[in-house]
């Protein structure tokens, strides 16, 4: 069983969230590759796929939506899934959920057999100036609040998911 994990990052954050989730499939026991998008992975070869992208000011990133599009046949013929990475995933007044995520798969014709919005980073020495100047005015709290053992834990539950 292959599984492609591909993820879209901006500043690292959704890297190091694909990385353990890659090792945690690995560990139920998935042939898995971890690739990331600029590497325009094609999916067709794998099993399953998992699509993980940052998001920046409210969407993820263009890049994984270009990519979902783009290999929307090989993504309905397969287990799917998607998760996200956001500072402000973080806040518990969002309950988990994330407008990006949504937003994003309102544009599938198909349902993941499984979707996640984890916490990411908000380092500001990592952000391009115009998005620190946002960031600021809307006071969004910064710093890491990736949950690591919770991407793992995700990766375990999902495992059967994407072995069909």
């Amino acid at each position: 069983m292959t599984a492609l994990v591909a993820y879209a990052t901006h500043s690292g954050a959704t890297r190091t969230l694909a990385e353990t989730l890659a090792d945690a499939l690995r560990e139920a026991g998935l042939d898995c590759d971890l690739v990331d998008l600029e590497e325009a992975p094609d999916p067709s070869g794998y099993d399953a796929v998992v699509l993980g992208s940052g998001v920046r000011v409210e969407s993820i990133e263009k890049s994984a939506a270009a990519w979902a599009t783009q290999h929307a046949d090989a993504l309905r013929t397969r287990p799917f899934a998607f998760f996200s990475c956001s500072g402000s995933a973080s806040d518990p007044a969002k309950g988990g959920k994330q407008k990006a995520t949504d937003a994003f798969l309102a544009t599938l014709d198909h349902t993941p057999v499984a979707t996640k919005n984890f916490p990411g980073w908000v380092l500001m020495d990592r952000i391009p100036l115009h998005e620190r100047v946002l960031l600021k005015s809307m006071r969004t709290p910064t710093g890491d609040f990736r949950d690591l053992p919770a991407v793992a834990a995700w990766g375990r539950e999902i495992a059967p998911l994407l072995q069909g």
